[in-house]
């Protein structure tokens, strides 16, 4: 698979894997518009949309904890295909939902398909894409996913002042059938079938994306790009899996704490200062340009920077932007640092987990690995509504972003502390 340059069932695998990675981003963000929309409506009140977000996220654990084990056993597809129609059998009943305890139920169960969704799905893309390329098309991956949403803010400015918040789910769990009978074509990973022994199946994939490539396996492939010298040492030693799973697990933690514990509560923000559910969701649409806009900044810097030395950037270009955004006055300076705090922050989400923390861990383990890391991050999401509420009571918006300076200070440190790089590398060598 690394000897083979990307075709059309690349392509393929890719629009299958964007697809439904998107329909889940988009599901996690109608997360904001929707609670704006209890709150404006007296569905539920601000204290009410903590535990309405929390209970996503645990949904959002138990499926990370689990996808990880079900895919490593069992099979890439078989776990992709479950966790997409949990989501979008739940998704039809949270449309139907009578009162707000029905909802939070539904949500959670939610929660459980969209939790999976993003621990397969850059993990097996990377698993058919060479190392050399591995980086652009995971970013391409991130664009898709970031772009979730703006996909959810420019629909939720439509739907939800025109229909009401109902028809958000109901969207989102169309979108998810179509995609499930779609997928059913979409390819095992050579490389599990390979660990577990399955050879002839293996030799078989490998020798469908052969037919489409330049390069045979009989021709020498390129050798892939390494790290800077800077780097060597760091990245040819041997660290135990604790050390890899500490990595994978602050990183993911602190991008789930910029995404959850702001950027979802934007919206939110904005009604409780006395701004209507309209105007709101059209602010918050106008910074979530900001969200592709990380993962276009992504892709063209993912094959120039090495990924620790991007992670250790945008986390210091996060702290500046988050603390001008909370001492902003105007709507239209909050819209446009907002929308460049929203793209720093993408970037981060892109490099972190789209790039780097798949690539972390071997093959044997790598949806375990990856699950783990995005157990904890969602563990931690559960708490983060609570504090992101107290800390807006308390402080004002100064509360929120003091959190996300916090968490990005986390991340340098951690990065800094382990350092493996993995731009250009086997997932073999690696591992």
């Amino acid at each position: 698979m690394d000897a083979l340059t990307p075709n059309t069932e690349h392509k393929k695998l890719f629009a299958y894997i964007g697809a439904g990675a998107m329909i889940d981003a988009y599901d996690i963000y109608v997360a904001a518009g929707v609670s704006a929309a209890l709150v404006s409506t007296g569905f539920a009140g601000v204290h009410e949309i903590a535990v309405f977000m929390s209970m996503t996220f645990f949904g959002m654990l138990l499926g990370a904890a689990t996808a990880g084990f079900v895919g490593d056993k069992f099979g890439r597809r078989m776990s992709y295909q479950i966790n997409l129609a949990i989501f979008a059998v739940a998704g039809f009943a949270a449309a139907l939902a009578p009162n707000f305890e029905f909802l939070v139920g539904t949500r959670f169960v939610m929660g459980i398909g969209l939790g999976a969704e993003l621990v397969l799905a850059a993990a097996i893309l990377g698993e058919f894409i060479p190392p050399r390329s591995r980086g652009r098309w995971t970013a391409a991956l991130g664009i898709l996913v970031n772009s979730g949403l703006l996909f959810a803010s420019a629909i939720g400015a439509l739907v939800i002042s025109n229909f009401g918040w109902r028809w958000m789910f109901v969207i989102g769990a169309v979108l998810a059938v179509i995609v499930w009978l779609a997928r059913r074509r979409c390819p095992e990973s050579p490389r599990w079938l390979v660990v577990r022994g399955r050879l002839s199946e293996a030799q078989a994939i490998v020798e469908r994306f052969e037919a489409k490539s330049a390069t045979t396996l009989e021709t020498n492939p390129p050798a892939p790009t390494t790290a800077t010298n800077s780097d060597e040492s760091p990245t040819t030693s041997k660290r135990p899996f604790w050390q890899l799973a500490v990595l994978g697990t602050v990183l993911a933690v602190g991008v789930n704490m910029f995404v959850y514990g702001f950027i979802s509560w934007m919206p939110t923000f904005f009604v409780e200062q006395g701004i209507d559910v309209s105007h709101s969701l059209a602010y918050t649409t106008a910074m979530a340009l900001g969200a592709p806009g990380g993962g276009l900044v992504c892709l063209l810097l993912i094959n120039k920077l090495n990924r620790r030395t991007a992670i250790v950037v945008f986390s210091i270009i996060v702290i500046p932007l988050g603390l001008a955004y909370a001492a902003a006055q105007s709507i239209l300076m909050i819209v446009v640092i907002g929308i460049l705090l929203v793209t720093a922050i993408y970037t981060l989400v892109t490099f972190v987990l789209y790039s780097y923390m798949p690539e972390l861990y071997p093959t044997r383990f790598r949806l375990r690995g990856t699950g783990i890391s995005y157990t904890f991050a969602r563990g931690a999401s559960i708490v983060v509504p609570f504090v992101m509420s107290g800390l807006f009571v308390a402080f004002g918006i100064f509360g929120p972003i003091g959190f996300v300076c916090a968490m990005a200070v986390c991340m340098i440190a951690v990065v800094v502390a382990i350092p493996i790089e993995t731009r250009g590398r086997s997932l073999e060598e690696i591992s």
